[in-house]
């Protein structure tokens, strides 16, 4: 048996997912717009992505589907984890 079980794989592919979904397509706007997005503002649009997360996670909650919403956390500490590198390495 693993180390996830398949609910919580689900709630991390969506804690990850999403928040890379939503920043490739704010990049798609700006890049569509004709406009450079500098590291500072690329690392803050980055934290705004994981916002859902919030929303998924209490519904999850809500639900008592517990193993998903542990996953969905871990999605949010790994981007979280990736927007901290941004902003210290960009």
């Amino acid at each position: 048996m693993g180390f996830l079980t398949p609910a919580s794989r689900w709630g991390l592919l969506i804690g990850i997912g999403l928040p890379a979904f939503l920043l490739g397509m704010a990049m798609l706007i700006f890049d569509a717009q004709g406009k450079e997005i500098q590291q500072s503002t690329l690392a803050g649009i980055a934290a705004i992505c994981a916002i859902p997360n919030l929303l998924i996670f209490f519904w999850a909650l809500q639900k008592n589907k517990d193993t998903t919403a542990y996953g969905i956390l871990m999605g949010c500490i790994l981007w979280a984890l990736f927007t901290f590198g941004i902003k210290l390495f960009g």
